[in-house]
């Protein structure tokens, strides 16, 4: 049988169609996307790769029709199958392309797992035992074990395979993922890239957001690049790699930076941690890894004093903690001002023209003086996560606890940023990173620490 995609003579329009597509946030605003014109064909895995903030995350909203309906102003046109998309009923356009979002915490509306697929099950006017769809999809991505757990309760890669099942309820032929493997452990990536696999055979066409091919390279039909300024580039994708990296060497003889003994941690009646003893060294970086579920996040916010446990923990200094979502630990409405306030901390007697002057320096390390008035919920999601383990690093915290801190980074970014924490481990700073890049940790950690699933 003849490949559409390769058939001079086919008249079928493309699953998607994007045509001069131009889209800005304001009349006054630079424009995130520009000229953008491209198809895919229905049965293609297209990547779209670029440097973080370059606008992947806007293009998404814009194919599955967010935008501009709830932000932003767009000119030029996209179609699904031949049809505008800005003429479909909201249950029709989601029964054609469905979204999976980079942060699956802004997807949820409900509480429940089984309220949030029945949810979109729902809003589409699902015909059949909406019950039995739900059960059907939670065993696609393993997960029928969480069917009445509550969201807050799951670990951030459980999160975002529920958000995966909730996109694939309304049965759209398009699906547009936003990072799919960001959070997720890398026996369940490979487990959930084989799924996509047979999902796509089956006919589902994949518009992918995603820094790295790893999981994608055996089926990927292409791969598309943003470039900084919004249009498209010549690809120049490859897989990752560390060569050339190493642990700092941790200074001799080693101090005690952390001490946990007997460590336990429950939730709704769920023990997550249990007995756990351990000590970090100081001036090191110590890598948890784990599936997910496995406690990496739950031991993070122990340590730093957020949660309630049993045992004791005893560390040398204060601790900062860069959270999985960085949107919870904003602290002001404009970036600047973020860091502003943890330079005030520690340096109550500088002048404020100089705290100012020290934040737009580190600002401008970290690639974000453009952005300095801007508010950090506008930024990207990558450009978020930079911002907030400078915020961390700007209160000169001796100990700095990171969940997944190169999540949703490009290539460069997640360099800059590990070398940066390499220099800061030198002068003296522990850091502790959970993490699901294996291949990361190997090359930057002194230590690996694997957690157990209870």
């Amino acid at each position: 049988m003849d490949n559409p995609r390769n058939n001079p003579q086919r008249v079928q329009a493309p699953a998607l169609t994007c045509r001069n597509l131009c889209f800005h946030y304001g009349e006054d605003k630079t424009p995130i996307l520009r000229d953008l014109t491209f198809a895919v064909e229905e049965k293609e895995v297209v990547i779209l790769t670029g440097r973080s903030g370059c606008g992947k995350s806007t293009l998404a909203y814009c194919l599955a029709g967010l935008y501009p309906e709830y932000a932003g102003i767009l000119t030029g046109e996209i179609r699904a199958g031949g049809t505008d998309i800005a003429t479909l009923p909201h249950n029709e356009r989601a029964r054609r392309v469905s979204i999976m979002f980079q942060n699956p915490d802004s997807q949820f509306c409900m509480g429940r797992v089984d309220h949030e697929i029945l949810f979109a099950l729902e809003n589409i006017a699902y015909e059949g035992d909406m019950r039995e769809r739900m059960r059907r999809l939670l065993s696609l991505i393993d997960l029928e074990d969480c069917e009445t757990a509550r969201l807050h309760t799951l670990s951030g890669g459980t999160k975002q395979k529920v958000a995966l099942a909730t996109a694939l309820a309304t049965g759209a032929k398009i699906l547009i993922l936003d990072e799919p493997f960001a959070n997720i452990d890398p026996d369940a990536s490979a487990e959930l890239a084989r799924k996509l696999r047979a999902l796509n055979e089956d006919g589902l066409t994949l518009f992918v957001v995603d820094h790295r091919l790893d999981y994608w390279k055996p089926f990927l039909t292409r791969t598309i690049e943003l470039s900084a300024t919004g249009g498209i580039a010549d690809a120049k994708a490859r897989i990752w790699n560390f060569e050339g990296c190493s642990p700092v060497p941790p200074p001799s003889p080693p101090e005690i930076a952390v001490s946990i003994r007997d460590l336990s941690v429950s939730y709704d009646k769920k023990t997550v941690l249990s007995s756990l003893s351990m000590d970090i060294e100081q001036g090191t970086l110590t890598a948890l890894i784990g599936k997910n579920g496995s406690g990496k996040s739950t031991l993070l916010m122990a340590i730093a004093g957020l949660l309630r446990f049993k045992g004791k923990i005893d560390s040398v200094g204060s601790v900062g903690l860069v959270f999985q979502n960085p949107r919870y630990q904003f602290l002001a409405l404009n970036v600047r001002e973020d860091i502003c306030i943890s330079l005030k901390r520690v340096r109550s007697d500088v002048p404020k023209e100089a705290i100012e002057r020290e934040a737009d320096r580190l600002l401008d390390e970290f690639g974000l003086l453009p952005y300095a008035e801007a508010s950090p919920y506008a930024l990207s999601q990558g450009q978020q996560r930079r911002l907030a383990i400078l915020s961390m690093l700007a209160g000169d915290r001796p100990i700095l606890l990171l969940d997944e801190p190169t999540y949703a980074q490009d290539e460069q970014a997640t360099h800059f940023i590990m070398e940066l924490l390499q220099r800061r481990i030198a002068a003296g700073l522990t850091a502790v990173v959970a993490t699901h890049d294996l291949k990361l940790a190997e090359a930057f950690a002194n230590r690996i620490i694997s957690m157990e699933e209870r």
